[in-house]
């Protein structure tokens, strides 16, 4: 029986797709003097930002852009990031079956809570875990592991629900129950064993049916 949901931000209760590529055009652009390909940095998601954009562009080149997006995203964040549909009301039903809730990510903690706030969802949260908090981030463990922590649940009674294989693999490597949600735009051959998901969610609102009707009921849907 699940009692306690742990959330991935990024692609899971917010649309940052538009901030996050915004943010990555601008900065390549202003170090390498043109827009970088997408698609080494979209294999990156779910890790840290500077970790991101050093393996993408190695350590020097990585820090420069990532100081650059980081600078644009301060001006432009609010108004580009966009909520996904049914997320404001799937936690607020959440939170009427008294089910307590955190959120994991791979965002600075400020970052994040700047993001929900502007979504109007941040006080759904008993807590909120970024990955400058911790000292290993997603996919290990730790930040999981502090989350289960502070919402004072068990591994096996709590969900991670998140987007990327890294929100899975930490997930499970803290011993929780894991769902991935498919309304991202999600490559499934990318959620392979460690990172295959318990369950897959059409959207957010999927969350109602599994809770309140059982892990094993909901595998039939």
């Amino acid at each position: 029986m699940i009692k306690g949901i742990i959330f991935d931000f990024d692609g899971t209760l917010a649309n940052t797709l538009p901030v996050i590529f915004a943010c990555y055009d601008y900065s390549t652009e202003k170090v390498l003097g043109k827009k970088a390909d997408r698609a080494p940095f979209i294999e990156t998601f779910g890790l840290p930002l500077k970790i991101c954009l050093t393996k993408v562009f190695g350590e020097e080149t990585g820090s420069r852009i990532c100081d650059e997006y980081r600078a644009y995203q301060e001006l432009h964040h609010d108004e580009l990031i966009q909520s996904f549909p049914k997320v404001k009301e799937t936690l607020e039903q959440l939170q009427q079956m008294q089910i307590p809730m955190a959120v994991v990510t791979s965002k600075t903690t400020a970052t994040c809570l700047r993001g929900a706030r502007c979504l109007g969802i941040d006080n759904y949260f008993v807590t909120v875990i970024g990955s400058d908090i911790v000292k290993h981030p997603k996919p290990d463990a730790e930040p999981t592991r502090m989350a289960l922590e502070r919402l004072g649940m068990r591994p096996e009674e709590t969900l991670c629900v998140g987007d990327a294989p890294f929100d899975i693999m930490s997930g499970k490597a803290a011993g929780c129950l894991t769902a991935a949600v498919k309304y991202t735009q999600v490559d499934a051959e990318r959620f392979k064993s460690p990172a295959t998901p318990d369950y897959w969610l059409t959207d957010l609102e999927d969350l109602i049916l599994l809770v309140g009707e059982g892990t094993r009921r909901y595998q039939h849907y």
